[in-house]
């Protein structure tokens, strides 16, 4: 006795048909009833009775169906345990402005390929991300470093796009585009960690001192406060929901400012290859 046969003594059971059976599973009426003959060969009686109105199962047949769904639902139990144990496991590392948005659209991708998948984050620095890393504490590594010349190391870069975010009712809220002289003139928020010091470039590259009237420690406290009419601030596209809190309003500078991250994995990791993929992905869309 096969799975094949149980699989399509339960699809009849179910459906009533050989036809609709067949569909069912993805496979020929003639292979069904292959399966069925196979079957009633080895228990020595029919399972399935043939009439005008379908197929109905003897009460051979539904002793067996009985059986055969309590079998199938136990090999499926073992499957389920093959796809726990071989699963990917991640240990990711990111730069506070990577872990909003991009760490868990690539995580919801993996899972959408390996339901079972494991991804571990931890939040650091670059410095310590890349210490991380060559210690192979962690797996992969979002930061706004490039890698060094270690063959063994792989990198993808990001482009990112800096975004005034104004409060609604502020009148840069009814620009296309904020120029960026304007925006420090209203009072910015400056959204820390590795932010500060590429906006003080971008800005000085332009002749525009960045002078921050607020420093936090994170996107979310830039948007909160623009949300309460606090001030305007600076943050970056990829660290910002899908959907913006309403109440705040955001827009490009003039003229635009960009910074790179930097995933940074070990080039023979296959997991870790593939959810830098997503990370790519999850940055493009």
């Amino acid at each position: 006795m096969t799975i094949t046969h149980l699989e399509a003594l339960l699809a009849i059971a179910e459906h009533g048909s050989f036809t609709r059976a067949a569909q069912s599973l993805g496979r020929t009426q003639s292979a069904v009833s292959r399966a069925i003959a196979g079957l009633e060969h080895q228990l020595g009686a029919p399972v399935i009775h043939r009439g005008t109105d379908g197929a109905v199962l003897t009460e051979l047949g539904q002793q067996a169906a009985r059986h055969g769904k309590l079998a199938m639902h136990e090999l499926h139990a073992i499957e389920s345990l093959a796809m726990r144990a071989n699963a990917p496991r991640l240990r990711v590392g990111a730069i506070a402005s990577a872990l909003p948005r991009l760490v868990p659209e690539a995580t919801s991708a993996l899972h959408r390929s390996w339901p079972h998948a494991t991804v571990w984050t931890v939040q650091g620095d670059d410095d310590e991300l890349a210490d991380w890393l060559a210690e192979e504490t962690i797996d992969l590594a979002i930061t706004s470093q490039p890698r060094t010349a270690d063959p063994a190391e792989a990198q993808l870069s990001l482009l990112d796009e800096f975004l005034a975010v104004v409060p609604h009712q502020h009148p840069l809220a009814q620009s296309e585009r904020v120029p960026l002289a304007a925006l420090t003139a209203a009072g910015v928020a400056d959204p820390g960690g590795t932010c500060g010091p590429q906006l003080a470039a971008g800005f000085a590259a332009n002749g525009v001192p960045w002078q921050p009237d607020h420093l936090v420690r994170d996107v979310s406290t830039v948007l909160a406060m623009a949300k309460a009419g606090i001030t305007a601030g600076v943050v970056p596209a990829l660290a910002v929901p899908r959907q913006p809190p309403p109440g705040v309003a955001l827009r490009p500078l003039d003229p635009v400012l960009h910074r790179q991250l930097y995933v940074r994995y070990p080039a023979n990791q296959r997991e870790a290859t593939e959810f830098a993929l997503l990370l790519e992905r999850a940055a493009t869309n």
